[in-house]
């Protein structure tokens, strides 16, 4: 049955403290388990029920300010990179909450095919920046880590990366319709275990990326995910 996040955002406020610090205000429901982290100056936590706020202090030459919000027993993680944007001080509309994902998982003999359906995302001013896919991170018997993203059938193969498609076939057939998208990986056992190969994790993902942050867009994020881990 298709699914919202468990995490869901329900707003992120930016604001000025000094010349040299800002102040981030995120609020948020999620699962008792869920952890936060930021990778900026200070963290402090509230909870209430299952709402969450965040409050982080940040030094604005500190570039290193990620925001991650995990829960274990959903096999989701949320991720954010916030930007300054004084011209929006508050943003409560997020995209990825509004899409229903459901994952299928069917056996082919030695393989295993999974279907990611995407329904109903809002068109809302995130839309056009939303991508969707299903990622994997696979390591060679070399210990050289890889990653493959979903491709389009018709796009151009990526050298460096096409030879281990064959262990994760992962790919896009074209919309369904404008509001229903179906996206497939197909993880091939056999092959990976005749040639020492380790799959590090696997998973969905809906990413949006903010191209216009560096002009102050309508965004306070340059970019955020939502990712559900499968392997």
């Amino acid at each position: 049955m298709p699914q919202q996040s468990s995490i869901q955002t329900l707003g992120l406020t930016v604001k000025p403290l000094n010349e040299s610090f800002s102040e981030y205000v995120l609020v948020f429901l999620g699962p008792s388990d869920t952890d936060i982290e930021f990778t900026g100056d200070t963290l402090e936590v509230t909870k209430d029920e299952d709402e969450f706020k965040a409050l982080m202090v940040n030094k604005y030459d500190n570039m290193n300010r990620r925001m991650t919000l995990q829960s274990k027993s959903k096999g989701e993680t949320i991720s954010m990179y916030p930007y300054f944007n004084y011209n929006l001080l508050t943003k409560t509309s997020f995209i990825e909450n509004t899409c229903y994902v459901k994952i299928e998982k069917d056996a082919m003999g030695g393989r295993t095919k999974y279907t990611a359906t995407v329904s109903s995302c809002a068109d809302i001013e995130d839309f056009e920046n939303l991508c969707m896919y299903f990622i994997a991170y696979i390591r060679n018997k070399s210990g050289a880590t890889v990653q493959l993203k979903t491709r389009h059938l018709n796009e151009t193969e990526n050298e460096h990366v096409v030879s281990y498609y064959k262990y994760l076939d992962t790919y896009y057939s074209g919309s369904k319709t404008d509001s229903y998208n179906e996206y497939y990986a197909i993880l091939n056992y056999p092959a990976i275990e005749a040639d020492g190969i380790t799959v590090q994790s696997f998973g969905f993902e809906l990413y949006v990326s903010n191209s216009d942050y560096m002009h102050y867009g309508k965004d306070l994020t340059i970019s955020r995910s939502w990712y559900y881990q499968i392997v």
